[in-house]
C-alpha cells in the first residue's frame, strides 16, 4: 500500500469498535485516563497483577486525568498513566510502539524518577511506597524469553530473596502474542487484555470479561466525538509516516554505510593479502584479506549507517529519546553529531 492509498484509507475508513487501533495513543489514554474509567484502568492493573501472583488492588486513583487540549500541547509520544491505590503504591502504564533494548534502560530510568519524587527535601523515608511499572510494547525487547508477560524485581541472586517490594517493572511484549505455544501459562484476564490490544473482537471480549461492556461503553464515546477522532487519525497519520521515514533513513544509510565500509575494506584487504602473500602466496593471501576486510567493512559501514540515521533524523528535528530507542546510539553520541 503507497502513502496516498493509506492516508485515503485512514480519512476515509469508517472507524469502528472493532478495528480502532487500540493502542493509538490518544484512544488508550482516553481509555485508561478520561473521566469515569477508574474501573477500566483498575481491572488491567489488577489482572497484570494477578498473572504473577502479587497482591491486587480494590481501587485506584487517576492522577492524570485525560484532557484533550492538555494532550495536543503535550509532545510527548509516549503514553503515561499515572494512578494511585488505596494504599498509596503508584501505578504508572505506558506503551511504546517502537524500540529495542535500549528501553530497558529507560523503563528504568523512570522507575527511578518516579520513584525519587515521592519525597519531599526532610521526609522520612517510611514513606516511600512501592511503585509499579507497566510496559505495554508493540516490539520485541526480552529476546531470550518467550513469555509475553515478565516482571522484574530487585532481589538476592543466590537465595532468590526479594529486597523490596518497592520495584517493579512490568513488560507486555505484544508481538509475542503470535506464538500460541507461549499462552498456556498466562491468566485468562490478561489474556484477555492482550488480546484487545491486538484486536480481538469486541463480541468475543464481552463473553470473557465484563469489563469489556464498560470498554465498549467508553470505546464508543471516544467513536462519538468528532475532536478525539480527528486527533486520533492525526496520530495515525503522524505514526506511519514516522515509520515510513525511519524505515527509509534506516535502509538508505545502511546501503551507504555498507557500500562505503566494503570498498574501504577491500581496499585494506587487498593490501594486506599483499603483504600476507609474500609469506604464503600473493593468491591466497587476497582472497584471504578481501574476505576479512568485506566482513570489517560491513561491520563498519553498519555503525556508519547508524551515525548517519541519527545524524538525518536529528536535523528532521526528531526527539532524540526517539533517535536513540530506534538507533541503540546514545543520547551522548547523538547530541555530538
Amino acid at each position: 500500500m503507497d502513502s496516498f492509498e493509506k492516508l485515503e484509507q485512514i480519512f476515509k475508513e469508517p472507524i469502528t469498535i472493532d478495528n480502532i487501533n487500540r493502542i493509538n495513543d490518544c484512544f488508550i489514554r482516553y481509555l485508561f485516563s478520561a473521566e469515569g474509567s477508574e474501573a477500566i484502568v483498575l481491572n488491567f492493573i489488577n489482572s497484570v497483577m494477578k498473572n504473577l501472583d502479587f497482591e491486587t488492588f480494590v481501587k485506584v486513583e487517576i492522577l492524570n486525568p485525560f484532557s484533550l487540549s492538555k494532550y495536543l500541547k503535550s509532545k510527548e509520544s509516549i503514553m503515561d498513566i499515572r494512578c494511585v491505590t488505596e494504599s498509596g503504591q503508584v501505578v504508572i502504564i505506558e506503551i511504546q510502539l517502537q524500540g529495542n533494548n535500549e528501553f530497558i534502560y529507560r523503563s528504568l530510568f523512570y522507575w527511578a524518577k518516579g520513584y525519587s519524587v515521592m519525597l519531599d527535601r526532610g521526609e522520612n523515608y517510611n514513606k516511600l511506597q512501592a511503585l509499579i511499572i507497566i510496559n505495554i510494547l508493540d516490539f520485541k525487547l526480552i529476546e531470550n524469553i518467550d513469555d509475553i508477560h515478565t516482571c522484574y524485581v530487585l532481589k538476592e541472586i543466590k537465595h532468590n530473596n526479594i529486597l523490596t517490594d518497592h520495584c517493579q517493572i512490568h513488560y507486555l511484549e505484544l508481538p509475542k502474542f503470535n506464538n500460541n505455544t507461549n499462552i498456556k501459562d498466562i491468566k485468562k484476564e490478561v489474556l484477555s487484555w492482550i488480546k484487545f490490544f491486538k484486536g480481538e473482537d469486541m463480541k468475543t471480549l464481552l463473553k470473557e470479561d465484563t469489563v469489556f461492556e464498560l470498554v465498549k461503553e467508553k470505546s464508543e464515546s471516544f467513536l462519538c466525538d468528532n475532536p478525539l477522532i480527528d486527533t486520533y487519525k492525526r496520530k495515525e497519520i503522524d505514526e506511519y509516516f514516522n515509520k515510513r521515514m525511519l524505515d527509509y533513513e534506516i535502509k538508505n544509510a545502511m546501503n551507504k554505510g555498507i557500500q562505503e565500509g566494503i570498498e574501504k575494506g577491500i581496499e585494506q584487504g587487498i593490501q594486506e593479502g599483499i603483504e600476507k602473500g609474500i609469506q604464503e602466496g600473493i593468491e591466497k593471501g587476497i582472497q584471504e584479506g578481501i574476505e576479512k576486510g568485506i566482513q570489517e567493512g560491513i561491520e563498519k559501514g553498519i555503525e556508519q549507517g547508524k551515525i548517519e540515521i541519527a545524524r538525518n533524523l536529528k536535523k528532521s528535528g526528531i526527539d532524540i529519546k526517539i533517535i536513540s530507542d530506534n538507533t541503540g546510539l546514545s543520547i551522548e553520541q547523538i547530541e555530538k553529531l
